[in-house]
């Protein structure tokens, strides 16, 4: 039988420009999160301060979706440290959110595994 923990699911939208990179790395070998992952998706910057006319769809640009899963007892500080290596309280920076009530099921990486480059 598969054992599974109460997590919660970390979700953040950042700039294409390699922070999601540093930051799963971070995740890795500052607090051992290994259930992590990153998505290229595309976004609407529509509080990105340009003016629109009514009716006009602003542009999409290509941004990062983190998702990160962690156990429920760490989930505050995993956000916490989030939001602060990703400087997510900058302007244009990103933005972080936490959903409740995620099931998952506990694993580790075998031994040897290397780091990305």
């Amino acid at each position: 039988m598969i054992q599974s923990a109460s997590c919660k699911l970390i979700t953040c939208i950042l700039p294409n420009d390699g922070t999601d990179r540093i930051l799963l790395r971070t995740l890795r070998t500052d607090m051992q999160i290994i259930r992590a992952s990153s998505l290229q998706v595309r976004g609407l910057a529509m509080l990105a301060g340009k003016k629109f006319k009514y009716g006009e769809i602003p542009e999409n640009v290509m941004v990062r979706m983190v998702s990160v899963v962690v156990e429920a007892e760490q989930a505050d500080q995993v956000f916490d440290y989030i939001y602060e290596k990703a400087n997510i309280g900058h302007r244009g920076a990103g933005v972080l959110t936490m959903s409740a009530g995620v099931t998952a099921s506990p694993y580790s990486l075998p031994e040897g595994v290397p780091d990305e480059e």
